[in-house]
């Protein structure tokens, strides 16, 4: 029986033996081979503002799709061992390193819409505070460094906003949350 965790029923859910897209992670080596630093990009709209370089171990998110992690034809094993993750950063770093402002706060707290980032709400059960998960930093690792970390997943209304993100961010297309309803393995 799948163990259940207390948590904010729209984002967070029960524990599964195999991995699944958006299951979180603890103690993830989220390193980088240049020097971490703060990197100004101009645009149309003014300075945007990225982390480029090393971040110390900590949460992330798994982005590796379900369907191409599972064999299809061995249930209950995987087809490869390879898995893409992004770095899960508290909100309060973010701020205090100018990364995000108020106003862009709020629009990640009422719409989730940052293009970059994807919003996950405070969880207590797992430890994880109010935070963004970096779409733009993918870090990709062997399985075994992450097996038996697993804190925590998102539950179906987070797996289906992770997928939008997702689509959002590598394509630019947003489709509204009302609308946008993927198939989920």
């Amino acid at each position: 029986m799948p163990e259940i965790r207390p948590a904010d029923a729209a984002y967070y859910e029960i524990r599964i033996p195999l991995l699944s897209q958006g299951d979180i992670f603890r103690e993830v080596p989220l390193a980088y081979p240049v020097p971490g630093q703060i990197v100004e990009e101009q645009t149309s709209g003014g300075v945007r503002h990225f982390l480029a370089g090393p971040l110390e171990i900590g949460p992330a998110m798994l982005i590796t799709p379900t369907c191409s992690m599972r064999a299809q034809k061995e249930p209950g094993k995987y087809a490869h061992p390879v898995r893409t993750l992004v770095p899960i950063m508290p909100i309060e770093w973010l701020l205090e390193k100018g990364l995000l402002d108020e106003s862009k706060l709020g629009l990640a707290r009422k719409y989730d819409g940052l293009i970059n980032y994807m919003y996950l709400p405070q969880h207590d059960a797992s430890g994880l505070p109010e935070s963004l998960a970096l779409l733009y930093m993918p870090v990709t690792m062997h399985h075994d460094i992450i097996d038996g970390l697993r804190t925590t997943q998102l539950a179906v209304e987070g797996a289906r906003q992770l997928h939008r993100k997702l689509v959002w961010f590598e394509t630019s297309w947003q489709e509204p949350r009302a609308t946008f309803d993927p198939a989920l393995d």
